[in-house]
């Protein structure tokens, strides 16, 4: 089977993440100059403009008077919001790469779920630096699962198949089909992609043990086990085990699992972001 480095020589001509993405992920201060570079990136790309436009026009965020161009949906929207969704829009073609319903269910569903659950987790630990970047970190958490399809549709969809027909994880499932798994290939395509460190260090603490990973790791984690949980991806071997490991670490009193649960899948429902994704 081949290495992570064989595998990167396979796809390091490829344009599987869009520079647009890329560049845009790369701004992290919310002031003129990078309201500006937002504005001027995302004219780049028409079906994106389009998409952005139709949700600052609906009753999600509509204020009664209809916005025409960028710098009026960045106004009304926020600049932290539309990169977001620039994310989120821009995922959504990753994910649907294959054109099949089986990798986007399991994992374009699960990796939304995780980011958005990880934003209300860190908004109610009041991380409001953190909370922007939980949704970007969350999507792009999966981005070794993107590559490993890119490099061979048919065989990573067998994986799934085999992963949601048996009790048997899905890390392992890549690991014995490709010979290397998601975690290695999503950090060593982050790094050759030149994504920003606080995306890589994200992917790198998937393969870390709980009280290993960096806080933003371990709100990134117990959200994607919550989403498990409320149905958003096949529940793994041992997530009560990891639920309560990642309840500890974050120092959570949480009387009722099953209520935290619902009001968590409440939050979801009816977040603005999670809206704008079932449009895509």
């Amino acid at each position: 089977m081949a290495t992570v480095e064989e595998y990167l020589s396979q796809i390091k001509d490829l344009t599987i993440v869009p520079p647009v993405l890329l560049s845009v992920l790369s701004l992290d201060d919310d002031n003129e100059l990078s309201f500006g570079e937002l504005e001027k990136k995302v004219q780049s790309d028409q079906v994106l403009v389009a998409r952005l436009l139709k949700l600052a026009n609906s009753p999600f965020f509509s204020r009664g008077n209809p916005v025409a161009n960028m710098k009026q949906v960045i106004t009304r929207l926020g600049f932290k919001t539309v990169r977001s969704m620039v994310a989120m829009s821009m995922t959504d073609s990753l994910f649907s790469q294959g054109n099949y319903k089986k990798f986007r269910d399991e994992v374009w569903d699960h990796s939304v779920a995780k980011g958005i659950f990880a934003q209300i987790l860190c908004e109610e630990k009041k991380f409001k630096k953190e909370a922007e970047l939980a949704i970007t970190c969350g999507l792009m958490q999966d981005l070794g699962r993107i590559v490993l399809n890119t490099i061979d549709r048919k065989k990573y969809v067998e994986v799934l198949t085999e992963f949601q027909t048996s009790d048997s994880s899905l890390i392992s499932l890549e690991k014995k089909s490709f010979g290397v798994d998601s975690y290695e290939m999503g950090s060593a395509a982050a790094k050759l992609w030149k994504m920003p460190n606080i995306i890589i260090s994200s992917i790198e603490d998937l393969s870390k043990s709980v009280t290993e990973q960096s806080p933003l790791g371990q709100i990134i984690g117990f959200a994607g086990v919550i989403a498990k949980f409320t149905g958003h991806g096949k529940q793994e071997p041992g997530a009560t085990e990891k639920f309560e490991e990642y309840k500890a670490a974050l120092g959570l009193e949480i009387e009722d699992q099953k209520t935290f649960l619902a009001t968590k899948e409440e939050k979801l429902k009816t977040n603005e972001l999670y809206q704008f994704c079932s449009t895509l």
